[in-house]
């Protein structure tokens, strides 16, 4: 049981790397897996490797395996997340999934749809975004210039924390 308790908390706060992590998190984590016999980095590695394999999901899978709806301003949302310990899988992940994105919004019910691409060893999100205005609101949001329907923001590993307070941020502000 320590064991599966330690892979809870090492998966909750991505290997002590999120801004949710609290010292308290990474304290418990530390004995549970003395007590469990587990290497932390070797065994958040393997089960982040172990989860991540989005190659051979569909775009479908992969926009859904961490997708939760928002509203700000009668702007309905869904911010998705995926992460992977493997810049080259997210990379391959991103080319089906701008186009998949922009078929699925007619359709979603939604007025944006965002994809964090979250690399966990690099500590960083490239946030993809469709939608009418989503553009600005991106730019407006993290104050940096975005191409190609995306934007990469170092440091940025939290939806809760760091994505999704900025978006609803920029939409009140621009409508």
């Amino acid at each position: 049981r320590s064991g599966l308790l330690c892979s809870a908390i090492l998966s909750d706060t991505l290997m002590f790397r999120s801004p949710t992590c609290t010292p308290v998190d990474e304290s418990v984590a530390r004995s549970l897996a003395e007590i469990a016999g587990i290497d932390i980095e070797e065994h958040a590695m393997a089960m982040f490797n172990a989860g991540s394999r989005l190659g051979k999901k569909t775009p479908d899978g992969i926009f859904h395996i961490d997708c939760k709806p928002f509203k700000a301003d009668q702007v309905k949302i869904t911010i998705s997340q995926v992460t992977s310990v493997s810049r080259r899988e997210l990379e391959r992940v991103k080319e089906k999934m701008l186009p998949y994105m922009e078929t699925m919004l007619p359709n979603s019910g939604m007025d944006m749809l965002f994809l964090m691409l979250t690399n966990i060893i690099d500590q960083s999100t490239e946030l993809l975004f469709v939608g009418q205005g989503a553009k600005g609101i991106v730019e407006s949001a993290f104050a940096q210039e975005s191409s190609d329907n995306s934007i990469v923001l170092q440091g940025v590993v939290s939806r809760k924390k760091q994505v999704l307070g900025p978006l609803m941020t920029a939409i009140e502000q621009l409508n």
